[in-house]
């Protein structure tokens, strides 16, 4: 990693995990890191309000996504122009999850839209306390040829499956998302995860405000829809492009 990437990691998570005590006593305005500038705010069901910025230094097209629920931030991510899962940190478990490059069948944004479907072949390490740990990933993103408008974005309508080998038998997640085409980012849908054990959970995390600087609610830290509600889930399991 490039030392002015690795500055910009280290202090947006240093800045993040600082922040994530105090966040749901003193709700107020999301800070993105020195360099760096927000361009996009989205509320999603689930409780789920999550900031999107790019930053000065890191190579074209690619872009930071930190996620928060009612108690702060809890997940970041680092995303190419093909939405490549490059890295991704666990706020509260201090875990960090990087891409292995290169991968046998890259995730390709600009292949789903070219031909309406794209699959993967890719691998992750994770870093944690107890060891670095790898995980081998396949999956696929596929066009319904479905649009749909939410709050004046118009969104292509996806479906997708991915799974990983838990050593315990395989680990699948499968659903709908969203394609926001112009500005290259994929939004969560309804999505449901299944365990080694055949347990299942489902969540909604689709969007349902886009927020842009100059909005009352840019960069706010106060998720808005579904809060409140008790809603089934599984073990934390590593979740990339929406973070659960």
């Amino acid at each position: 990693m490039c030392s002015v990437r690795k500055h910009l990691v280290n202090a947006a998570l240093l800045g993040l995990v600082s922040a994530s005590p105090a966040l749901a006593q003193n709700p107020g305005t999301f800070q993105v890191p020195e360099g760096c500038t927000a361009f996009l705010t989205v509320q999603s069901r689930s409780c789920l309000v999550s900031h999107h910025w790019r930053c000065e230094g890191d190579p074209e097209g690619t872009h930071w996504r930190v996620t928060l629920d009612q108690d702060g931030p809890f997940y970041l991510n680092y995303t190419d122009a093909e939405f490549r899962w490059l890295q991704a940190f666990d706020l509260r478990g201090g875990s960090r999850d990087v891409l292995i490059e290169p991968e046998e069948d890259p995730a390709s944004l600009s292949e789903l839209l070219e031909t309406g479907n794209d699959t993967m072949v890719f691998s992750i390490r994770e870093e944690r306390a107890e060891g670095i740990f790898r995980r081998d990933y396949t999956g696929y993103d596929r066009l319904t040829g479905d649009e749909v408008t939410i709050d004046g974005r118009t969104l292509l309508v996806t479906e997708f499956s991915y799974q990983w080998e838990t050593g315990g038998g395989p680990r699948q997640t499968e659903g709908s998302q969203f394609v926001w085409p112009e500005a290259g980012l994929f939004f969560g849908g309804i999505e449901t995860v299944t365990a080694p054990s055949g347990e299942t959970a489902e969540g909604n995390f689709s969007p349902v405000e886009f927020h842009e600087e100059g909005d009352p609610d840019f960069l706010t830290m106060t998720p808005e829809y579904d809060c409140g509600d008790v809603m089934s889930a599984l073990p934390a399991a590593p979740v990339w492009r929406v973070a659960q």
